[in-house]
């Protein structure tokens, strides 16, 4: 019985593991970019909400509210805690038909891909909201 040989095949598990690898590489970066994606998006959201809720919150013993800068001191403080910078941070009141005043702080921060080089380009506005009715409203 003779055994056929077929070409050289002496580099072709070198290429299916550098094709393999990369793919596995490329899979588990975008795992980690999407964790981080969901993170900053989740830490914008609970900077809006602290802002929130120090903006409906009189100070103590009065029916004074906080200032703009004050809510947005407080908010910067908590997102830099995160280690996340350029954020905006948008707080406003209104008040609806019925003469409850709310306030809504809203927080959008630029979020760019950092595993993976060769999407550097992308950028997204990342934004976060919540929205409180005031303390200090009659209803």
């Amino acid at each position: 019985m003779t055994v056929k040989k077929y070409g050289s095949q002496r580099g072709t598990v070198i290429v299916e593991a550098a094709l393999t690898l990369l793919l596995l590489f490329v899979f588990l970066l975008g795992i980690m970019e999407a964790g981080r994606f969901m993170n900053v998006q989740e830490v914008l959201t609970n900077a809006a909400r602290e802002g929130a809720r120090q903006a409906v919150a009189p100070l103590t013993q009065t029916t004074t509210l906080p200032t703009s800068s004050e809510i947005q001191s407080n908010v910067q403080t908590f997102l830099s805690a995160a280690n996340i910078a350029n954020a905006t941070v948008t707080p406003s009141t209104y008040t609806d038909a019925s003469g409850v005043k709310y306030t809504r702080v809203i927080v959008t921060a630029p979020y760019k891909l950092i595993t993976m080089s060769m999407f550097s380009n992308l950028q997204v506005t990342l934004e976060g909201q919540a929205l409180m009715r005031n303390e200090t409203s009659p209803y």
